[in-house]
């Protein structure tokens, strides 16, 4: 059977966006495909903000050391394929997307397997578990020497905890996903740290004082070994430089010094740390200083801080929780010179509003509510209704294309335009703004 990519997308869409707890579905799957998640060594992200940074990073640290790296994050910003990475070196980095071919031809191998589980369990595969075996089969046709697999939401039945892997990283775990995950970050991290394997390596951001003590309970109850930052992973130097940061890192076995990170926000060089941490407990070595150097400048990461335009300064980023957009907040007068700052916000109603928007609403003088193409975009009357009293009265535009217009065609050359509140909406403006990006391919459904 031949797909092309556009019978792809619809084969894959039409599956819907819920998500259904368990792993049984995911691992009848793998059965019939005999484990292809097994045949590389794995890295696995879990936590709630971070892990696609985190794994771009380390996808171009195992590229610049001689891996050939699979990566696998989500949720996309534009098209499906953004998920899937091959990461290599040939004087440089290589970050190659998949091609929209790969994706067809490797769904349409999957799909008789799929019904077959389908039909044997008489339940459908999630959107996120198709995407997911595809990253697996994927990864193991391409040979690689290292995956890295990025979590959809949490860990304990999220469909990429099948992957054994050697190392785990868990980026800074609070609260998302309530209604799956809990109302505090110590439920959340109950979740997560099920992706801890038996005698694996766990690299670990700053954490909450109750996700830490979770962290450690559940390493020392399977035989992991842990190194945390600001316990075994130092980072000494994080501070702001044009177009990014200058760090430096101290990990158990070296130290490397002024290192430039093309990233903004410090919790990039956090993120990096770790990832520095992770490649060397992967590669089991040191890092040579000058492949690492040589590998952060080609490091990006699309919808995270992005600036898309300079006079007047348009950002786009995809903060879509409380701890994602006080990140943010905190971010930005220590990256950016801006006169005035025209917030163009987008949120998901399933998610904290308020909590999203307060923060953010805090450094705004001007403030307009829009709403990203998606069904689960909140309408902008909802945000509005959620808005402190102390914000700015808000202005209304439906359509987040024009919100973006209006937002930039009466924004002076040194006042800056921030659109964020949602990844998806992110993307929606990212694609609208670097005109012919190819289309959405369905909603970011764990976002």
């Amino acid at each position: 059977m031949k797909l092309t990519f556009k019978q792809a997308r619809f084969v894959l869409n039409k599956r819907g966006f819920g998500i259904t707890p368990g792993l049984e579905r995911m691992e009848a799957l793998m059965d019939m495909l005999d484990h292809p998640e097994l045949n590389y060594p794995t890295v696995h992200i879990s936590g709630t903000n971070a892990k696609t940074s985190t794994g771009r990073i380390l996808a171009a640290l195992l590229a610049s050391h001689g891996l050939k790296t699979g990566l696998y994050t989500s949720p996309h910003l534009s098209s499906v394929t953004e998920r899937y990475g091959l990461v290599g070196w040939d004087e440089g980095l290589i970050f190659d997307q998949m091609p929209e071919e790969d994706f067809a031809f490797t769904l349409a191998y999957l799909l008789p397997f799929i019904e077959l589980v389908e039909n044997d369990r008489d339940e459908s595969l999630t959107y996120f578990e198709i995407t997911t075996g595809i990253a697996f089969e994927w990864m193991s046709d391409k040979s690689v020497g290292a995956g890295i697999v990025e979590s959809g939401m949490g860990g304990r039945w999220d469909a990429t905890n099948l992957v054994d892997s050697s190392v785990a990283i868990l980026t800074p775990i609070d609260v998302d996903h309530r209604q799956f995950l809990g109302d505090s970050a110590a439920a959340n991290a109950a979740e997560k740290v099920e992706i801890i394997k038996s005698g694996a390596t766990v690299v670990t951001a700053r954490q909450h004082r109750e996700v830490a003590e979770q962290i450690a309970a559940k390493a020392t109850a399977v035989g992991a070994r842990v190194i945390g930052l600001g316990d075994q992973l130092h980072l000494d130097v994080n501070d702001t430089a044009v177009g990014g940061r200058l760090l430096s890192v101290r990990t158990p076995n070296a130290t490397y010094e002024e290192l430039f990170l093309p990233l903004h926000g410090a919790h990039q060089g956090q993120n990096l740390a770790v990832a520095i941490a992770a490649a060397e407990a992967l590669l089991n070595q040191e890092l040579d200083a000058e492949a690492l150097r040589a590998a952060l400048l080609s490091v990006t990461v699309p919808g995270r801080l992005e600036v898309l335009n300079r006079h007047p300064l348009v950002v786009v980023d995809g903060a879509h929780n409380p701890s994602a957009a006080a990140a943010l907040v905190a971010t930005l007068p220590h990256d950016f010179a801006y006169e005035r700052l025209t917030l163009v916000a987008t949120v998901f109603d399933d998610k904290d509003v308020a909590g999203v928007l307060t923060p953010l609403a805090s450094i705004a003088g001007r403030i307009i509510l829009t709403r990203a193409d998606s069904s689960r975009a909140a309408t902008p009357a909802r945000l509005q209704q959620v808005l402190p009293s102390s914000a700015v009265e808000p202005e209304i535009v439906d359509v987040l294309e024009e919100a973006v217009d209006l937002a930039i065609s009466s924004s002076l050359d040194d006042e800056m335009v921030l659109v964020t509140g949602s990844l998806f909406g992110a993307g929606q403006a990212r694609q609208h703004l670097l005109k012919g990006a190819d289309g959405r391919a369905g909603e970011p459904e764990n976002e």
